[in-house]
């Protein structure tokens, strides 16, 4: 005969039969860790804990999960590798001794986390320090275009200068030079104008010489 189908209602109580099972089973795999904490962390643990509905364990247990990773981020590359390596070995051995504690052939346990950990975490050291790098070759290229701009505009500027005092010399010896031809062509009119007038008096003179001169024929 076919099991009547279960209600909503009924539905929960399965759900809850499955959730309490994973909890003991979770509860067998995890080993516990006795902890004496000074009364401002406590105070703390427990007052973030109530904010959201959580229990002090639970929170500890995620803080320390996630404070270890921190921890094993700020190791050397190499140290950090082979201390992954030994507490992923360690986890496997707490888990077979578990499991063995409780009677239980296994347990439901992650091997090599810590050892994905830190390949995630040299990954990441690798794709920052690449982005430095690259942040670097671009700041020099920036640096050096800057220099060549620079180096142009100087350039320009002095040549500009150059010509600037070219294109005066230039001006001033046309005008020396036009100031000379105009000099050499005064000095030629003052000459000429000179030998005019000393013909003219060496004619006016030796008109006098004729019409002084006393006639034959007087």
């Amino acid at each position: 005969m076919q099991a009547p189908e279960l209600t909503n209602t009924q539905a929960l109580i399965d759900r809850y039969y499955t959730e309490e099972k994973a909890k003991k089973a979770q509860a067998l795999a995890h080993a516990s860790l006795n902890l004496q904490l000074d009364a401002n962390d406590l105070a703390m643990l427990s007052t973030i804990a109530k904010r959201f509905g959580k229990s002090r364990d639970d929170l500890a247990k995620d803080v320390l999960s996630h404070a270890l990773i921190d921890l094993l981020t700020q190791l050397e590359p190499g140290e950090r590798k082979l201390i992954a390596r030994d507490a992923d070995e360690m986890g496997n051995s707490m888990a077979q001794e578990i499991a063995e504690e409780n009677g239980l052939k296994d347990i439901d346990h992650k091997p090599n986390v810590w050892t994905a950990h830190e390949r995630s975490i040299a990954k990441a050291e690798k794709k920052r320090a690449k982005e430095l790098e690259d942040a670097l070759k671009a700041e020099k290229q920036a640096q050096a275009t800057a220099n060549f701009t620079e180096e142009v505009q100087t350039s320009n500027q002095l040549a500009a200068s150059e010509t600037e005092e070219s294109d005066i010399i230039t001006a001033e010896t046309d005008n020396a030079e036009e100031t000379q031809a105009e000099d050499v062509q005064t000095e030629e009119a003052t000459v000429e104008a000179d030998d005019n007038m000393e013909a003219t008096e060496k004619s006016s003179h030796y008109i006098n010489e004729e019409d002084s001169a006393p006639s034959a024929f007087a």
